[in-house]
Parts: C-alpha cells; structure tokens; sequence
C-alpha cells in the first residue's frame, strides 16, 4: 500500500466512527493529492481494512459487553478485601444493586454504533470493489458480505438485550453531511430484521478460514476469531430464543409464534455444534466428538473430568464414596488456558474476540472485575451458586467448575468461603496439595474473550426444549443438562430432576448456565429473558400500550433469583427501582440524548431531569 493511500485510509477509518471529527478536522490530514474516498475502494485489501478495523473496535468495547451482560446479576457481589481502584469498585456496586446511571460512561454505546458503521461500509462498498478488482472473487464477496451481516447483527443484538429500544440504520456515516438522528426502534422491531439478514447469509459464510502460522506454530486462530457458518447459526438460536421470550410475554395466547421461535432455537443449535464439528474435523485436529450420539454427547471424550491429568508431575485424585477419582480442570486448562496466537484455542470455541502481544491489545476487564489480586472489585457470589446444590454443599466442592469460578484455593491458602474469585481466563497453574486443588493465577492479558462455545449452545438448545415442554422435549432437555453436569462433577452425579413444572426446567437450564458460564458475561441477559417469558402486570407498557408492562415477570425474577444473595432491604429496594420491563434494560447515556436533541428518549424507569 502506498503513502498516500494508507493516508487516505487512516483519515477514512477515523471518519467513519460516528462523533469522530469535524470535516475540517479531517481535511486536515488529507493527502495533498486530494484522493477522496471514492478512490479509496479499489480492491479486497480495502474491504479487508475496514472489516478487521470493526473486530478490533469490537475489543475496545469488551468491558461494555460484560458489564450490560453480567454485572447487574446474582453472581456476584463486592469484594471487602479491595485495596485499589474504589471509584470503579463504587461504580460497579451501584449497578449491581440496581442503580445505573445515565451519566455512567459504561452506558455509552457510540464504540458498538463505530463496529456497525464499519460493517455497513464495508456492506455498501462491496459490489463497487467487486466490479473493480478482477482478483476479487463473486464467492469471496459472498462469504465477506456474510461474515459483515453477521457481525454487524451481532452488535445491535447486544444493544436491544441492553437498551430495549435502540437506533437502527443499516445505511453509513462517511462525512458530517451524513450524520442524522435516529431515532429509536422497537426492540422486536430490530430483533426481526437482524434474524431475517442472517437468515439470508446463514450457510454462505465460511466454515473455517485457512490455518495460518504464527511465530511457527500452525493456528486456527482466525476460524475462532472471526465469524464462520458456526458463529452465525449460533447467533440465530440465541435471538430466536430471545425471540421465544419477547413474543410469550406479550402474547401468551398466541402459542405458535413462541413455540415456532423455540423450534428455530433448537434447529439452528444443532446446526452450530454440527458446524463446530465439521470445522474441527476440517482442521485436522481429530476431534468431532460432539456429533456422537451417545448419552454425553461426546463430551467425555473432549477434556473429560476422568481424562488422568498430570500437574506438576502428580496424578490429581480425591477420594471419593471411599474410591479414588481422578481429577482434571477440564474447561479451564481446556477451554480459557489458550490463546488465539498459538494452537491453544479451544476445539470447543464457536466465536471468541483475539487478544494478543503483538498488536499490544490485551483485555484487562478480567482482572478490574471478578479476578484474582488487590484491583478486583467483585467477587463470585457464594450463595447464589449454592442455590445450585441445594442443601447438599458438599455437592460443590466436587463441582471441578467452582474450582475456578467460585471456590477455588489460591497459591497455596485457603480462600476466604465468602470471598471467592473467578480464574477464568487467567492462565492459573493448579496443583493438588495437602488434599486441596490450589490455582496459581499468572493471567498475562491476552487471553481470548469467548462470545459462544460448545456448552453455552447445548444449554440454549436445552432451554428451547424445555420452553416446549412435551415428554419428548422434556428427556432431551434433561439429558443436555446431564451431559454437561457430569463432565465437571466428581461422581458423574447428573441434576435432580425437577418436578413436572415447565417453570422448573427452564430454571434448571438457567441454574447450569450459571454455573457452566459464571464470569463470560451472560448471566442478566439470561435473567431478563426469564422475566420478559413471565410478562405480566396490571399497567399498559409505557411505549407498547396494547400490551401489559411485563411488572409480574419483573417481580417474579428478582423473588427466584436475586433474593439470595441480597438482603431483604437490598431486594425489596430493588424490585421498586425495576418496577416494569423497562428497568431491566439499561439507561441511554446522557450525552446521547443531548445529541439527538432530546429526540432520542430516555428509558422510562431511568428517566431523570438531568437528562433533559
């Protein structure tokens, strides 16, 4: 690329970001030569610029994602022992207790809004790169364009499981003279139309991208890193079982339009793990085990928790019902001890966002959240992960998941019960001594963030089917459940079957969610979608007036599941401050308000007067 050119594109990257810089700004740094950006889009090599500039975004919004995904929930609470970095500490306790705030930059969504505006750039340009690149291949464009439309749903999914009701624009903002307002769209509105772009692209993306080498070993790096046919099937089943939930609790009479969005969820989960495996198999790795149809499903042959495992040169075992069981940490050395730019990744990633040395980009909101060291702020939430065995808490300690999720022994001494850390992701090294598993965290940073793997997939399926309900229905979702239990648990103990309540299995799903995916930023968004299913409540919806405000489902959520770990004050303060549908979404950010002039309204349950 030469000096004028990579100028030029410089100055387009920078401009296409919406609020980025006035067009005398920008025409500052114009090459002499007035190349404008029409010129700019000659052949793939352009298209390729923007579109990995969107992934690159995408890692500066992380901390965002995790934080509207996760914080607000049951998993966590504050971490007494904290020693630095209280401002943050304070602003994440007042939104896990349920009092976000508009002036909060964490709800500032212009980063994810730059990831669209490069998708739909890339999305506009393509056939005029097409025409003028004889290199560029129809087919490339197609698996390109699909990849693009994918991601870019992929973002605004993320915006209406925060906001509800979000901007929606698939047109580009390339100069001042392009920015408008818009306005915000219903949340189904926007949920409609990005099902339908990756219904049209689902099957034309790739299904892998080619191995490449990476300070000498052979990486599949980009096939997990970047949006495959895997990536998006898994996409469909995860907003069609939003989907599922939004339409029940509006419309519990009609039963098909739920029901129809359940079966979708189903098939297109199927269709992801059918991919995964395909993907592996193509990769030579020899592992397409999750096609078995078998009582695990495969999974006791990838990363098994009998699999004999040799930490620092010593078989781990415990014994237990007076046998000896080996040990392994299955999903973590596994699944989160990897990184993109070696040969690490996980065989069981369906889509994870790259972090590594080179390009000097690391994550970090790891560490500042639910990690191990003084700049934590959060800790896991003991009582709400007891919630998952019951009575029985000896049934934890032989869950190898709380190992590193929830109940783990650090460097040696035992862990305050009540102040325990999330190691994912954090490279630990455990070790097995004086009859306690022991991890010791040596997280460098680059680790990659996992958006869908294998098992958060199976439980999507999982919930599909037990939003269905038949006996046929009921057996498959159990079984899923079961599969994914026993591979972590010492026993191969599956899960008490619930009683015959469709409420019970969908909470037995949720109940393995948390613990499968504690600190992958999931759990709120799995809480709100419990509550939208509920519906319910005497008053019409603020905006949506033919329908109720879906207060019941508000209510029953926060009853179920946030009394635990909260006080009787904290939780009945809690359910005031939600009051209706809309407090389980997140305020719009203050200065996004002042920008639309006020045409952008701000969420009714967080509506103040210093918004306005």
């Amino acid at each position: 690329m030469n000096r004028i050119k990579f100028i030029c594109n410089l100055a387009l990257l920078g401009l296409m970001a919406f609020g980025a810089t006035s067009c005398e700004d920008w025409l500052t740094i114009y090459p002499q030569d007035k190349v404008v950006e029409e010129d700019f889009w000659e052949d793939k090599n352009d298209l390729d610029g923007v579109r990995y500039k969107a992934y690159s975004q995408m890692a500066s919004n992380l901390e965002r994602f995790v934080i509207w995904g996760d914080l607000r929930s049951d998993s966590y609470e504050l971490n007494n022992s904290l020693t630095s970095g209280t401002g943050t500490r304070d602003t994440y306790d007042k939104i896990r207790l349920g009092q976000p705030d508009s002036t909060m930059s964490l709800y500032d969504w212009g980063g994810v809004y730059t990831v669209i505006n490069y998708c739909n750039k890339v999305l506009s340009e393509g056939e005029k790169v097409l025409a003028n690149d004889a290199q560029f291949l129809p087919t490339e464009w197609a698996e390109m364009k699909s990849e693009v439309t994918a991601l870019r749903a992929f973002n605004y999914f993320y915006l209406l499981r925060a906001f509800k009701d979000i901007p929606y624009t698939t047109t580009t903002v390339s100069s001042d003279k392009d920015v408008k307002i818009f306005q915000y769209t219903n949340q189904l509105v926007v949920l409609d139309s990005i099902i339908n772009d990756c219904e049209r692209v689902a099957g034309h993306a790739k299904n892998r991208f080619e191995s490449i080498n990476v300070g000498g070993i052979n990486s599949k790096a980009d096939s997990k890193g970047l949006i495959t046919n895997t990536a998006i099937y898994a996409l469909l089943a995860d907003m069609y079982l939003w989907r599922s939930a939004l339409h029940e609790g509006r419309n519990k009479d009609s039963i098909e339009w739920w029901q129809d969005d359940a079966r979708k969820a189903i098939e297109y989960s199927q269709k992801s793990i059918d991919a995964l495996a395909y993907q592996e198999r193509q990769a030579s790795s020899g592992y397409g085990g999750y096609m078995e149809e078998t009582e695990d499903f495969g999974l006791s042959t990838n990363y098994g928790i009998h699999n004999c495992n040799l930490i620092d040169n010593k078989e781990l075992t415990i014994e237990y019902n007076n046998k000896r069981e080996y040990l392994s940490i299955p999903s973590y050395s596994s699944i989160f001890g990897g990184t993109n730019a070696s040969n690490a990744c996980s065989s069981e990633s369906m889509f994870e966002l790259t972090f590594w040395n080179p390009d000097k980009r690391s994550t970090g909101i790891y560490n500042s959240m639910w990690g191990y060291g003084d700049g934590s702020q959060l800790v896991a939430c003991n009582k709400a992960i007891s919630l998952i065995y019951g009575s029985d808490d000896s049934k934890k300690d032989r869950d190898s998941r709380t190992w590193y999720s929830a109940n783990v022994k650090i460097a040696g001494e035992p862990v305050d019960r009540n102040q325990p850390n999330c190691l994912k992701y954090l490279k630990c090294n455990f070790i097995y001594q004086d009859g306690k598993v022991r991890a010791n965290p040596g997280g460098d940073g680059y680790s990659n963030w996992i958006f869908y793997r294998l098992t958060d997939v199976m439980l999507i399926q999982a919930e599909a089917y037990a939003v269905l309900f038949d006996d046929d229905s009921k057996k498959k979702c159990k079984a899923i459940v079961d599969a994914i239990h026993k591979r972590s648990t010492i026993g191969q103990e599956g899960v008490n079957t619930p009683s015959n309540n469709r409420d019970e299995y969908i909470k037995m799903v949720m109940n393995e969610r948390q613990i499968e995916l504690l600190g992958e930023g999931k759990r709120w968004f799995d809480l709100v979608r419990w509550a939208e299913r509920r519906g319910g409540g005497v008053n019409p919806d603020p905006r949506e007036p033919e329908y109720v405000d879906g207060a019941q489902g508000v209510q029953d959520m926060v009853e179920t599941f946030m009394s635990s770990p909260l006080k009787t004050s904290d939780k009945n303060a809690l359910k005031s401050r939600l009051k209706n549908r809309y407090g389980l979404y997140s305020p719009i950010y203050y200065m996004e308000i002042k920008a639309s002039k006020y045409q952008i309204d701000q969420n009714p349950v967080w509506k103040r007067e210093k918004d306005y």
